[in-house]
């Protein structure tokens, strides 16, 4: 059980009180003391009231106390700190369609946020667009709203559904809240940009029949530069593009080399280049070479959002069995990210040898960027809604059957407006009439040329729309009841029904669709439904010697059917995946203080919708072609740079298979005194058929080891012209590692302190490309730290109070690239970012608090040995440096 000395402390903290990272001593009251009942209440991981917080599968609770000693401004950073989160997640950078820039993920023991499932207040949120449903956007969750977060650390695919892979995130809302709160928070980083503010009120009221709470929050965030996080100063800096503002062009130039092969030669205007901003000039000054596009200096890393949330909570006694309970929420945000201007790169524009402007008389590939009429803009619209209403009654029936019935409907709309594209064909159309003198043979002045360069882009300038629409509406009831209980040995269980029908569609404008559109990313079209029908039993039993054993099972049908737009037209495809999955949890308390337990359970994830049935799209992925650079000793450093991007035709495949997995964990929590607690799990999770995008570097190493490959196109001069990549079953992954948590509280005569400790190890993170592959553990390599932790210190005294914390990122190998030939990778060091607050309760009935995050202004770990653009993880690591902040409170 619970102890009660540890509940009575962390209640008399208050907001300053840390609650360890184990639900076992996070200081939520289970019991009235002064009731000879006591109440039953769900606990995450299981759908069956119980008494003890501590069960069978181990829970991680971060309080609202230790959420506002993270000092972070969003859910999602909130989630992004969290040990369990391996490898980092998804935080929305400019540069990404389908809106996923506007967006943020979590990513669970590193197996891939589709393998996380995200509840609120014990039900699924509504996915994004962007992940055809299949991911949620932590980043909408208001934080003025959250109670507590529960992260269910194992596989619970038998209790909450096929996503629930890697473990669970139920967030908790406030329902109970009394009165009116306002509270507003601001922060400013060290870095140009990135200031955040935040406003919010909740009202609640309290009835002798019910309650009704409503929360508004209001968010903005400012945009932060590349230039201002990336060394782009630095001599080693390289990352520079052939599509350029001053154009470029390539052609044969009729000589052969040594080997008789043809050589190739780029022209470009010696004399604009050197006029032009953000370029480095490789010309010999004779026109001969080319003029580089410096394109980190222009575009956003994470764009300027705004972001207004509601939400409200009701709950009202119909009788004194059956009560009704409702949850509205709403987010509506706006994002506007940046890319510089729009390489006319889809399809390369060609000026014809007979062109009264080429300067080489023999047909010339152009390289040109639409600098001109601007950078490539993106406004990206989110609103999203969520309606639940159900009963939740009890029937005096037996030993008590306790019910719910439910409906719930959810719908997200994503519009993206990408501002400032070209139209391929328009650009061609024009340079074949001659009356474009894109290279200015004709020797026009600086501000002639520009004007005309200007004329030429707006006259193919395309406005990109895309939108993606999803809306699920699920029907479900359950029901629970002790079976049997008597002296030490009693049986409760608990069965449901679910039903769930899922619409989504994304479409992109149909120029962007068709393949004419440069600087989007449109094609990838999907008209997809889907139904989930689902039925659950969980039981229980309570043994003698206190052991306790419990045991669930869920049956689980997709039926999925969408329309996919490829060479053969539109073809309608249709599957269904089914699955029944078990799980099985043991604990035993030998003594009060001490809880030994043990879970086992089978997983099953059905590919999404976007997966299977979206249309081929274009993109242009970051890649090095080690064929060609390493055939050719990496003799054009501009295409042989790790920035370079290749154009890359990406689609959903119809023929996935579910993904299938299970999880081990083994471990104790153990209360040591009354004020010391300490807990260690072990886990292990193997992944089957795990649905993986092949990467563009994936299909360049596959090529090298296969001594050619059919996905990979090239031109005459041996360099990739595009490559074709989808979505592929991987053969396995395995992981596994340990998960360490302590707490420790002690009063002293100047104040009472709370010390916190929670650490994730992970001993292997194994993957098998295919069944004949070598099994390969990344564990401890780059990107994939085999440590992660987070210490918090708390102290307050009277109606002050002071925190520090600390996230720890532990060091990562380069040795494993560096023998693939990767030489430039370095190993990445350990990573501490530091943080401290202080706060002040004042006699109106509210605090103040001031903080800085990242203290010492610790620098993010580079991936290079030279410098490079977005060379820093930023899914894993802090690059805003250190950040001041302050938050005010005020309740009425």
């Amino acid at each position: 059980m619970n102890s009660l000395t540890l509940t009575a402390k962390a209640v008399r903290v208050g907001l300053f009180a840390a609650a360890t990272s184990s639900i076992a001593f996070s200081g939520i009251a289970i019991a009235e003391e002064q009731s000879d009942k006591v109440e039953r209440i769900e606990v995450t991981g299981s759908r069956i009231k119980q008494v003890d917080m501590e069960t069978s599968s181990p829970v991680t609770v971060l309080s609202a106390a230790d959420i506002a000693l993270t000092g972070e401004k969003t859910v999602a950073d909130v989630l992004n700190n969290s040990s369990i989160n391996a490898f980092g997640s998804w935080r929305g950078t400019s540069g990404y369609g389908s809106g996923a820039s506007a967006t943020s993920t979590v990513n669970m023991r590193g197996l891939g946020s589709q393998a996380t499932l995200v509840l609120l207040d014990g039900r699924r949120m509504p996915g994004t667009s962007s992940s055809s449903g299949a991911e949620a956007d932590t980043s909408q969750i208001p934080l003025a709203i959250v109670e507590r977060i529960e992260i269910l650390r194992d596989g619970a695919s038998a209790v909450y559904g096929s996503d629930a892979v890697a473990g669970v995130i139920n967030i908790i809302t406030k329902k109970e809240f009394d009165g009116f709160q306002v509270d507003f928070s601001t922060e400013q980083p060290s870095v140009e940009g990135g200031d955040a503010n935040r406003f919010s009120i909740a009202a609640g009221f309290n009835s002798e029949k019910g309650n009704v709470t409503f929360t508004y929050e209001y968010y903005d965030t400012k945009a932060v530069m590349d230039r201002d996080i990336w060394n782009m100063d630095d001599p080693s800096y390289g990352d520079y593009s052939s599509f350029s503002s001053v154009p470029n062009g390539y052609y044969n130039t009729g000589e052969k080399d040594a080997d008789g092969d043809d050589i190739y030669a780029f022209y470009s205007n010696s004399e604009m280049c050197a006029d032009t901003d953000n370029v480095a000039d490789t010309t010999d000054g004779q026109n001969n070479g080319r003029c580089l596009y410096s394109y980190g200096a222009v575009t956003k890393l994470f764009g300027d959002m705004t972001r207004n949330s509601f939400m409200t909570n009701f709950n009202y006694d119909i009788t004194d069995n059956i009560r009704f309970r409702g949850r509205g929420t709403a987010s509506l945000s706006e994002t506007n990210t940046r890319y510089a201007g729009t390489p006319v790169s889809t399809n390369y524009p060609v000026m014809s040898a007979d062109n009264q402007y080429n300067p080489t008389g023999k047909d010339m590939t152009l390289y040109m960027r639409s600098v001109q009429i601007g950078e490539r803009d993106t406004l990206t619209e989110t609103n999203s809604f969520d309606i639940l209403g159900g009963f939740v009654g009890y029937a005096d029936v037996g030993n008590g059957i306790d019910w719910e019935l439910n409906a719930q409907h959810s719908a997200s709309t994503t519009n993206a407006f990408n501002y400032n594209l070209i139209n391929d064909n328009i650009i061609q159309s024009e340079i074949d009439t001659g009356n474009y003198d894109v290279f200015n043979t004709s020797g026009m002045s600086y501000a002639e040329w520009e004007q005309q360069m200007t004329a030429l882009y707006s006259a193919a300038n395309h406005t990109g729309v895309y939108q993606g629409k999803f809306d699920s509406t699920q029907i479900d009831g359950l029901a629970s009841t002790m079976l049997y209980e008597q002296g030490d040995f009693s049986v409760a269980i608990v069965g449901g029904l679910e039903y769930e029908m899922i619409n989504f569609k994304q479409t992109s404008d149909p120029e962007s669709a068709s393949g004419i559109i440069s600087g989007g990313s449109g094609g990838d079209d999907v008209d997809a439904e889907r139904t989930r029908q689902s039925a659950y039993t969980e039981i229980q039993m309570a043994l003698p010697a206190n052991f306790e054993l419990s045991a669930a099972l869920r049956y689980e049908r997709y039926e999925q059917e969408g329309t996919l737009t490829g060479a053969e037209g539109q073809v309608t495809n249709s599957s269904t995946f089914d699955a029944v999955v078990p799980k099985f949890g043991l604990s035993w308390r030998p003594v009060d203080s001490l809880l030994l337990r043990a879970s086992y359970g089978d997983s099953f994830r059905a590919p999404n919708m976007g997966e299977m049935f979206s249309s081929q799209s274009l993109s242009f992925e970051k890649a090095y072609d080690s064929v060609w650079c390493e055939a050719n000793n990496n003799s054009d450093a501009n295409y042989c740079a790790t920035g370079n991007q290749h154009k890359t035709w990406f689609g959903g495949n119809p023929n996935l298979e579910a993904e299938e997995g299970n999880s081990l964990t083994l471990g104790g929590v153990w209360n040591v005194t009354d004020a010391w607690s300490v807990e260690l799990s072990y886990y292990s999770i193997t992944y089957d058929n795990k649905i993986e995008a092949v990467s563009a570097s994936d299909v360049i190493r596959d090529e090298k080891i296969n001594d050619g490959s059919d996905f990979v196109t090239r031109g005459p001069d041996g360099k990739i012209e595009y490559l074709e990549s989808g979505y592929v079953n991987k053969a396995s992954l395995e992981t596994s590692g340990f998960d360490f948590a302590s707490s420790y509280n002690f009063e002293t005569g100047f104040g009472d302190f709370n010390l916190k400790l929670d650490v994730t190890h992970i001993l292997d993170f194994k993957e098998q490309a295919d069944a004949e592959s070598e099994k390969i553990d990344y564990s401890g390599t780059q990107d994939y730290p085999d440590w992660r932790g987070n210490f918090a210190a708390a102290w307050y005294y009277n109606d002050f109070s002071a925190a520090w914390t600390t996230v720890y990122i532990g060091s990562q190998s380069g040795a494993m690239w560096r023998d693939l030939g990767y030489d430039y990778i370095i190993d990445t060091p350990s990573y501490f970012k530091h943080n401290f607050q202080v706060g002040y309760t004042h006699d109106w009935n509210g605090t103040i608090t001031v903080g800085v995050n990242n203290l010492f202004d610790e620098k993010a770990p580079t991936w290079y040995d030279y410098a490079g653009y977005r060379d820093v993880n930023t899914n894993l690591y802090d690059v805003l440096g250190r950040t001041f902040y302050l938050r005010i409170n005020q309740k009425f």
